[in-house]
C-alpha cells in the first residue's frame, strides 16, 4: 500500500479532525435531543459525523493497493521547527491574555492570524490548508460578535483566497447562495438562535 495522492491524504485527515472535533464538542456541551425535537447539539453532531465519514472516504482513496511499485514517501508541508514555533506563539499569547485578564479567544484569533501569515509567507505550498483552517476558526469566533451574515462572509472569502484563482463575482454569488440557504434552513427552518447582525445593528 502506498500514498498515491498527497492532497487527498491531508484533506481526508483535515476533514476527519474537524468533523470529530465539532461532533464531540457539541455532544460535550449541549443537549442532543431527537430527530423530532432537535437539541442544539443535534445538527453539529450529525454534520460533524458526516464530515468525518467523508474524510475517511477521501483518506482511503488517497492510498493505492499496489505493492509492486514500492512506497511513496510522505512529505509533510511543515517540519518540527514549524510546529515548535506555532506552539510557542500560542503559549506566549495565552500567557499574555491570562496576565492581561482578557478572554483567551483573543489569543486563539491572534495566534491563528500570525501563524497563517507566517505559513503563507515562508511555506507558500500550505496556503490552501492554512486559509481554509483559518476561515473555519474565524467563522466560529466571529459568529457571536458579528452575526451570521458577516461571519459567513469571512468564512467564504478567506477560504476562497486559498484557491488558485480568486474571482470576486463567483465568490460573491457563492456567498449570497450560502447566506440565503443558512438563514432559511438554520434561522427560519430550525429556529436556531443565530444572530444575523452585530448587536449594535440589531
Amino acid at each position: 500500500m502506498r500514498i498515491k495522492s498527497q492532497k487527498d491524504f491531508w484533506a481526508g485527515l483535515m476533514f476527519i479532525g474537524f468533523g470529530l472535533f465539532f461532533a464531540l464538542w457539541a455532544l460535550g456541551n449541549y443537549q442532543m435531543g431527537s430527530a423530532v425535537r432537535m437539541g442544539p447539539a443535534y445538527f453539529p453532531t450529525v454534520l460533524g459525523g458526516l464530515l468525518a465519514f467523508l474524510g475517511a472516504m477521501v483518506l482511503i482513496e488517497s492510498f493505492a493497493m499496489d505493492p509492486g511499485r514500492g512506497h511513496a514517501t510522505l512529505s509533510l508541508p511543515y517540519n518540527r521547527w514549524d510546529f515548535a514555533i506555532a506552539i510557542a506563539i500560542f503559549a506566549v499569547l495565552g500567557a499574555a491574555t491570562h496576565f492581561a485578564k482578557v478572554p483567551r479567544d483573543y489569543a486563539i484569533l491572534a495566534g491563528t492570524i500570525i501563524i497563517s501569515a507566517l505559513s503563507i509567507w515562508f511555506r507558500p505550498a500550505t496556503k490552501p490548508l492554512v486559509l481554509i483552517s483559518a476561515a473555519c476558526v474565524a467563522y466560529g469566533y466571529l459568529m457571536k460578535p458579528l452575526g451570521l451574515v458577516l461571519s459567513t462572509a469571512a468564512l467564504v472569502f478567506i477560504a476562497a483566497f486559498g484557491g488558485h484563482e480568486f474571482k470576486w463575482k463567483e465568490v460573491g454569488i457563492l456567498y449570497v447562495i450560502l447566506i440565503v440557504f443558512s438563514v432559511l434552513v438554520f434561522v427560519k427552518g430550525l429556529t436556531l438562535p443565530f444572530p444575523l447582525w452585530p448587536s449594535a445593528l440589531s
